[in-house]
């Protein structure tokens, strides 16, 4: 029988402007979700704009729940901001990419107490989207010849060996196993595509309407459906294998999540209200 369990991501002691969502994350043994907040304070007798960061974690049968906090601070952006783990640390870089806005420049870490600002965060990086990368397999380079085409070249001698018309916008990272490439595309409709890499002829695509993320689960490809719900595919021939437990929920739009175990974690929605949603896989 299948188990899902969902927490609000909301804090009533404080005024929210705005709610975004960093990303979710296994932090040693919890699950942790980092969200951005913008909110309104009392400044010197006056209200003013503030931001800053709510760390909330979950014990990872989501019976148990904390959150640390980091406010007060300058402005932020969540699409700038990226946590990674370093030699056992784990550290928020507030700036990791330039963005559209100035914005706070931090490294911040991640404790199981508090989270502590440890020093500027180096110069931030362009921002590179999916569709501006060249994917490299062996001597193989794979990019987007244009907005809606796929190309394949020999990397040492630029010879193009294939292009193929995907009919939408790259929207993930490419990856490849055995020989097959995997990746989504969204705008102008969106499917979830597996692509030969030999001479890219399409194995098969599933219509999502959008995937801007996938994961991998035994011989399944997980990822969001037409409706924004959870789903299983066999990653060697596309077909449906399961729909997981959702309720009433939907992926959030960037479709975040992670997997654990037989465990699938993911921010979503319900009546314009996030929440972090923990369900079965199997």
């Amino acid at each position: 029988m299948n188990h899902l369990i969902a927490y609000p991501l909301t804090w009533d002691d404080i005024e929210l402007r705005a709610n975004n969502t960093v990303g979710i994350y296994k932090i040693k043994n919890k699950i942790a979700v980092l969200s951005c907040v913008s909110y309104t304070a009392q400044v010197d007798d006056t209200k003013d704009y503030m931001h800053g960061f709510i760390l909330t974690n979950f014990s990872t049968n989501f019976t148990n729940h904390g959150q640390i906090r980091l406010m007060d601070l300058d402005d932020i952006s969540a699409l700038d901001c990226e946590l990674n783990e370093k030699d056992g640390r784990f550290i928020i870089n507030t700036k990791k990419y330039k963005g559209y806005r100035k914005s706070l420049e931090k490294l911040i870490e991640v404790t199981d107490e508090k989270l502590k600002v440890i020093g500027d965060a180096p110069a931030p990086l362009d921002n590179t989207y999916s569709d501006g990368k060249v994917y490299r397999f062996g001597n193989i380079e794979v990019y987007m010849h244009s907005a809606f085409i796929m190309a394949c070249r020999e990397a040492d001698s630029g010879k193009v060996m294939w292009k193929t018309k995907l009919g939408a916008y790259l929207y993930t990272d490419v990856d490849e196993k055995d020989g097959v490439l995997y990746f989504g595309t969204d705008g102008k409709g969106g499917k979830f595509f597996a692509l030969n890499l030999a001479d890219g002829g399409i194995k098969y695509s599933y219509n999502t309407k959008g995937t801007s993320n996938f994961l991998y689960y035994k011989d399944y490809v997980l990822l969001s459906d037409e409706k924004n719900k959870p789903i299983l595919i066999d990653r060697k021939d596309g077909s449906l294998y399961k729909r997981l437990e959702f309720d009433k929920f939907e992926m959030s739009v960037y479709q975040q999540m992670l997997i654990d175990g037989n465990k699938l974690y993911a921010i979503a929605g319900k009546e314009n209200i996030p929440y972090a949603v923990c369900t079965d896989i199997e």
